[in-house]
């Protein structure tokens, strides 16, 4: 059993807002992601599957409004954009990543920080 608390996980400031590795393993990982208002996204893609589950605020996925507590499921290399207009919480979850371990996932992060 693995137990983690949001407060005590170290936050990135990435392009997409502040992010919150949770947990990760071969399998799956789980990423808190706090959402600026204003926040644009591009259509992009990813070659593994994912969840995005908005536990706070709206969205818009493509053309679809998501508000708190919808859960998106976005299939491999699928097209997706996000806009987002007022300030949003999700819980992100990657499908067998392509990353073993929340150390490497952190090192990933930290190539995307955005320094203040």
């Amino acid at each position: 059993m693995k137990i983690v608390r949001f407060e005590e996980m170290e936050k990135f400031n990435t392009p997409e807002g502040i992010m919150k590795p949770l947990f990760a393993s071969e399998k799956i990982a789980v990423i808190h992601l706090k959402i600026p208002a204003g926040l644009k996204v591009e259509q992009h893609s990813h070659p593994r599957a994912g969840m995005m589950i908005l536990t706070k605020g709206k969205v818009k996925l493509n053309d679809v409004e998501l508000k708190a507590y919808d859960l998106a499921y976005i299939p491999a290399n699928f097209e997706a954009g996000l806009k987002c207009e007022e300030e949003a919480e999700a819980i992100l979850i990657s499908i067998e990543p392509g990353y073993k371990s929340i150390e490497e996932l952190k090192s990933i992060l930290k190539k995307f920080e955005v320094k203040e």
